[in-house]
C-alpha cells in the first residue's frame, strides 16, 4: 500500500481526484462478489489507486506527473507534483492603451532618505553633456510625507527575488550594497500613491542584496543586482514574476521593446491617478550609440553587457523618459525580436500570446533637462547574467 502526504500538502494544487479511492478492486478469482477492502488510516491508499493533479489558478503551472498510481513497491509512479507561478503572463494588457496597463512584475524600490543624498552623475572629461545614472540616484520628493524615497524600479523574477540595477542599491562609487534596512520594496502597485487603492500593494521586507561581482560603478558595466526577500510575494493577477530570457546568446541589436517604471519625480498634474510610465523603444547596435554619445561630448564604451535603445520621434505611444526613470526593458510576449504597438510604424499583434521577458535594466543616459527621443539610453543586458541571477536566488 502507498503512503502519501497529499492531504497535508500546503500548495495551490486544487483537484486531487482519486478514481479508485473508496472503490472496491475487481475480483481476481472466480467468486461472484468483490472483497470488502479494509478501512485504511489517513494518508494511505489502496494498490493501483490513481491520483490526478491540476493547478487551481491560471497564474500557476503544473510540474511533475499529472497522473500517479499506487504501485506494489509502496511508491507512487511518475514524478513529484508541484505548482509554480507562471512567469511573464499579462492577462489584461491592451497595446492600444498601454499607459493604463498594470505591470504585475514591476517592483517599486524605495530608499530611506537622508541628508546629503546627492545626484549620481558621471562626468566625462568635463564636457558639457555629463552622463547620468537613471532615477536611482536622483533627488526626488518624499513618498507620502515619509522618510522613504522612490528611486528605482525592479522586476520580480520569483516569489522571493527581484532583479534591479546595481546602482539603485549601492552608494555612489561603491560596489557593495547598502544596508538592507534602508531598502523597501513594494509589489502589486497600480498607482504611485498606495493610498489610491486599498488592496493590491504588498510591502515586502528585504533579506539580502547581492551585487554582481564585476559591477563597475564608474563605467556601469555589469550594472545588476538581486534583492532577496524575507517575505514571499502573494501571486495573483496583480503580482506575477517576469520571465528571464531563455537564450543567453541571443543577439538583440535591432527591433523593439517596451520600457516601463516609476518616475522618481511625482507628476503633480496627475495627483493620485499617477501610474507607472511606459513607452516603446527601438533597439540599436552599439556603433551608432557610441557615436552619438561622442558627438555630444560624452565618449563612452558600450560593453557586451549593455544594450542601447532610443524612442525616436513619434515612434510610438509614450509617457516616459527612460533615462529619468529607473525602469526595466521588456521583450513582449510572442514578439520574437519585435513588439507590436498602436503606432504608424507597427501593427498590433494578438494579446496574451506567450510570455513577457526581462530584456534590460535602465542603467544610464544623458543629463538632459528635457527628454529627447533621439538620444540613446543604455541598459544592462540581462540575458548575459541569467546563470548568475538564478544562482543568486538560491
Amino acid at each position: 500500500m502507498c503512503y502519501t502526504l497529499i492531504e497535508k500538502r500546503k500548495t495551490i494544487v486544487h483537484r486531487l481526484l482519486s478514481s479508485a479511492v473508496n472503490r472496491q478492486l475487481q475480483s481476481v478469482g472466480p467468486t461472484k462478489g468483490s472483497p470488502v477492502l479494509p478501512q485504511l488510516p489517513e494518508g494511505f491508499h489502496h494498490l493501483y489507486t490513481h491520483i490526478e493533479y491540476d493547478c487551481a489558478s491560471q497564474y500557476y503551472h503544473h510540474f511533475g506527473s499529472a497522473r500517479r498510481t499506487c504501485l506494489k513497491t509502496g511508491k507512487w509512479s511518475g514524478r513529484h507534483v508541484s505548482c509554480s507561478p507562471v512567469c511573464g503572463k499579462h492577462v489584461n494588457f491592451d497595446p492600444e492603451r498601454s499607459e493604463e496597463a498594470h505591470w504585475p512584475w514591476l517592483v517599486a524600490i524605495y530608499r530611506r532618505s537622508h541628508k546629503g543624498m546627492e545626484t549620481k552623475v558621471m562626468k566625462a572629461n568635463s564636457q558639457e553633456e555629463p552622463l547620468k545614472k537613471d532615477g536611482g540616484g536622483r533627488s526626488s520628493s518624499l513618498d507620502q510625507n515619509s522618510d522613504w524615497q522612490l528611486v528605482c524600479s525592479g522586476a520580480l523574477v520569483n516569489q522571493r527575488s527581484l532583479v534591479v540595477a546595481a546602482h539603485c542599491v549601492t552608494e555612489l562609487g561603491k560596489v557593495y550594497p547598502v544596508d538592507t534596512a534602508t531598502i523597501k520594496v513594494v509589489v502589486g502597485k497600480h498607482y504611485r500613491n498606495d493610498q489610491r487603492e486599498s488592496k493590491g500593494p504588498q510591502h515586502l521586507r528585504v533579506g539580502s542584496i547581492v551585487v554582481h561581482p564585476n559591477y563597475d560603478p564608474y563605467i556601469l558595466d555589469s550594472d545588476i543586482a538581486v534583492i532577496k526577500l524575507l517575505d514571499k510575494a502573494r501571486i495573483g493577477e496583480k503580482v506575477l514574476p517576469l520571465c528571464l530570457s531563455e537564450n543567453q546568446e541571443e543577439e538583440v541589436t535591432s527591433g523593439q521593446g517596451v520600457v516601463t517604471g516609476w518616475s522618481p519625480l511625482q507628476d503633480s498634474s496627475l495627483g493620485l491617478d499617477e501610474k507607472a510610465r511606459v513607452g516603446l523603444v527601438h533597439l540599436a547596435d552599439i556603433v551608432p550609440c557610441e557615436q552619438q554619445y561622442a558627438r555630444n561630448g560624452v565618449p563612452i564604451s558600450v560593453t557586451d553587457n549593455m544594450l542601447c535603445a532610443s524612442q525616436k520621434p513619434d515612434y510610438g505611444p509614450s509617457n516616459i523618459c527612460p533615462s529619468d526613470t529607473g525602469g526595466i526593458l521588456l521583450l513582449p510576449a510572442s514578439s520574437g525580436n519585435q513588439v507590436s504597438y498602436n503606432s504608424k510604424h507597427s501593427q498590433v499583434q494578438g494579446r496574451n500570446k506567450g510570455s513577457w521577458s526581462l530584456l534590460g535594466l535602465v542603467s544610464f543616459g544623458y543629463d538632459q533637462g528635457e527628454c529627447d527621443p533621439e538620444l540613446y539610453t543604455v541598459y544592462t543586458r540581462v540575458a548575459n547574467f541569467k546563470d548568475w541571477i538564478e544562482s543568486s536566488m538560491k
